[in-house]
């Protein structure tokens, strides 16, 4: 997702527990998993005019072949916070593509790919307790030891998590997993779509799982700031690099961004809850 945990941190949760509470009235009708969303898949080559809401939708430009072929109009979608949405829309544009896309693109050409990964798999290590916590909730005993061995090998015999043995060597794969994971597990929806400041795309689930991952990180509690708002910033920062240009592309591809990246949200959750659905199915199918 395109957004950071920069220094806005306590005004972002601060914006998004009002929301809560003014949205939490309606949210029963605006559960958008209930709501027929009118999704349908729209080739690249549709010109923006046979699109409903704007979205021209064209070639991904050279150099970014992993761009999505398709794109999901929801052309019946509800969207009550599209004015605030908007402002905020606008507002990261302006941080991405003026301040944040050019640090991350300075960070992806000085730092060599093999450093950048290591330091991905420290921040990963360290924000283990996120991870383990949700498996316990979601009664996922074996990923939860999964996780705790992961931690204990990568911790030592992967200099503190710089590098991965514990999937290099003992095979034990990742297993990622937040809160808004452990929501939609047990049927919450997502509420509806809001965009926050600095943190871009999100919706009422992810943003409670945001304020749950922030509580469980351990960087947290194991700095003071200024430390701890330059490491969290580093965090995002190399998070983020990876996606810096494919920003940049995605926003050419419409007349209307707003639209565009709403419906790239959107069809990332949808395909998220059929991904749950499927393997809810496939349990059940598997029986005890």
């Amino acid at each position: 997702m395109i957004g950071t945990r920069l220094g806005t941190q306590t005004f972002c949760r601060w914006l998004f527990i009002t929301l809560l509470a003014v949205a939490g009235s309606g949210c029963a009708s605006l559960n958008q998993p209930e709501q027929d969303v009118g999704r349908r898949y729209v080739p690249l080559e549709t010109p923006a005019s046979d699109v409903e809401g704007g979205v021209k939708v064209i070639d991904a430009p050279e150099g970014i072949p992993d761009v999505e072929p398709t794109v999901v109009s929801y052309t019946d979608y509800n969207d009550p916070l599209e004015g605030f949405n908007r402002a905020m829309f606008a507002f990261n544009d302006v941080a991405y593509r003026y301040a944040l896309i050019p640090l991350a693109s300075g960070y992806v050409k000085v730092v060599p790919l093999p450093v950048r990964n290591s330091v991905t798999n420290l921040f990963y290590n360290i924000k283990t307790p996120i991870y383990l916590v949700n498996n316990l909730l979601q009664l996922e005993g074996t990923l939860a030891c999964r996780n705790l061995a992961r931690f204990l090998i990568n911790s030592t015999l992967g200099l503190a998590g710089l590098f991965d043995p514990a999937a290099d060597w003992f095979g034990l794969e990742r297993a990622e997993a937040h809160f808004d994971d452990t929501l939609m597990k047990y049927g919450a929806g997502y509420g509806v779509y809001l965009v926050l400041p600095f943190f871009g795309p999100s919706d009422l689930r992810d943003g409670t799982s945001a304020i749950t991952d922030y509580l469980l990180n351990p960087i947290t509690y194991l700095m003071d700031n200024p430390e701890k708002f330059g490491v969290k910033a580093f965090d995002y920062l190399q998070d983020y690099a990876s996606d810096a240009e494919r920003y940049e592309a995605l926003r050419e591809k419409s007349d209307d961004p707003y639209i565009l990246f709403r419906n790239l949200y959107l069809q990332s959750i949808m395909r998220d809850e059929d991904y749950q659905g499927l393997s809810e199915q496939n349990e059940a199918a598997d029986g005890p």
